[in-house]
């Protein structure tokens, strides 16, 4: 009879052995599906806070609404939206279909009348070449204490800002060769004094920027 061999054993088996670097598996989290996401025990609703917003799916309700608003699905209802949102973002179905309803709420609500409590416009025509314009726009220090952050920018065409009352500004530049058109839209402004306000900031701001362009 043969005896069972038996394994040799290595130089190095008795050593402590410890888990991997995180770094090894980051494949294996990749494959784990969507982002963790906190399901609330209740039906979808367009009521969501930024924070919350963050929290769960990583993008404030400012973002949400311009990638909905710049997609193809941008006049779709709920169910569609919902599916984009998941298909294509990875958002958890109670988030996709929260989102869908928040983006809903916000695309009925009435923006074409200036001076509201949902959307302030402001224009001015600028000497100066969009370019020139847009550089000085482009710069955060211009807005104040209240700026946020930039959302997105075309270069001498548009951006787009937040700000701490979570409030959202597009500003947009046409060209006219030395000259410039500059349009404002100011959107979710809550209440007639803080329209008031911003309709001052807002004039004030391009007066600073005609001013600057014209030393």
């Amino acid at each position: 009879m043969f005896k069972k061999k038996v394994k040799d054993s290595g130089i190095f088996d008795d050593l402590p052995v410890f888990q991997a670097h995180p770094s090894t598996q980051r494949e294996e989290q990749k494959k784990s599906g969507r982002r963790a996401m906190l399901i609330p025990d209740k039906a979808a609703t367009s009521n969501l806070s930024s924070g919350e917003l963050v929290t769960n799916t990583g993008k404030q309700r400012e973002q949400w609404l311009e990638i909905v608003y710049q997609s193809a699905h941008r006049e779709a209802k709920q169910k569609e939206i919902a599916s984009f949102l998941q298909d294509s973002y990875r958002v958890q179905k109670w988030w996709a279909n929260s989102i869908a309803l928040m983006y809903l709420k916000w695309r009925e609500a009435p923006k074409s009348i200036a001076g509201t409590d949902k959307v302030l416009r402001a224009s001015k025509t600028i000497e100066a070449t969009s370019s020139r314009v847009f550089s000085i726009l482009n710069s955060e220090k211009i807005y104040g204490p209240d700026f946020k952050r930039i959302l997105k920018q075309v270069d001498s065409e548009r951006l787009v800002i937040s700000f701490a009352d979570e409030t959202r500004a597009t500003i947009t530049l046409q060209s006219h060769g030395v000259s410039s058109d500059v349009l404002v839209e100011h959107e979710f402004i809550v209440g007639k004094e803080n329209v008031k306000q911003r309709t001052v900031f807002w004039s004030e701001l391009l007066e600073q920027v005609a001013s600057q362009v014209s030393r």
